[in-house]
């Protein structure tokens, strides 16, 4: 799926399995209680999106921007940040496992967690 922009969408308890969305942007767009599976996200722009309980399970972000983005109570196991700018972004409650950052930017993030779990392959 590319070329394609949102705006303002919510989408709540939406399942995504092995979509490839390339450069499509995010605007102002909620994901609360969707599960990503499979998924390869390349040039995609998130801009001012929560992420409210998701899970990225096996998920490639290839050249993704994250810009104020808030992720709340959220899953990344098995996921992969290649060439990802994190941009003013809240980290809230999230569980990382078997994360990889390779030339990853992070700048103005805020970690708002009681305890950060990370669990390296």
């Amino acid at each position: 799926m590319g070329g394609v922009a949102f705006d303002g969408v919510v989408f709540d308890g939406v399942v995504f399995d092995g979509v490839v969305f390339d450069g499509v942007v995010f605007d102002g767009v909620v994901f609360d209680g969707v599960v990503f599976d499979g998924i390869v996200f390349d040039g995609v722009v998130f801009d001012g999106v929560v992420f409210d309980g998701v899970v990225f399970d096996g998920v490639a972000f290839d050249g993704v921007v994250f810009d104020g983005v808030v992720f709340d109570g959220v899953v990344f196991d098995g996921v992969v940040f290649d060439g990802v700018v994190f941009d003013g972004v809240v980290f809230d409650g999230i569980v990382f496992d078997g994360v990889v950052f390779d030339g990853v930017v992070f700048d103005g993030i805020n970690f708002r967690i009681d305890k950060l779990l990370f669990f390296l392959v």
